[in-house]
């Protein structure tokens, strides 16, 4: 039964730590444009729900990647709206 709990918990570093390059990548450069603003939505509804499965099912790996990957998430969409596109800092309409 270990090796179950240990499949669970190393996958849920590998999908929680994957966007993590990601958010580093935003921290130095500012830069979102390429980064779509609906799949990072969709990501933060799915870790929302993970979370509430994880909370319901009282499973603290769930609870706790859940809660990582979404500030993550949440983090890479604030951004994305405060640097999102070049057209709307600046005015210009192309």
């Amino acid at each position: 039964m270990y090796y179950i709990s240990a499949i669970g918990f190393t996958a849920a570093i590998c999908s929680t730590f994957a966007l993590l390059p990601q958010v580093i990548r935003i921290w130095k450069t500012k830069e979102t444009e390429q980064l779509s603003g609906g799949a990072f939505s969709l990501m933060l509804i799915g870790a929302i729900l993970w979370l509430a499965y994880g909370v319901l099912r009282e499973d603290i790996v769930i609870i706790s990647a859940n809660s990582i990957t979404m500030i993550f998430i949440a983090y890479i969409i604030i951004m994305k709206v405060r640097y999102g596109s070049p057209q709307s800092s600046n005015g210009n309409m192309q």
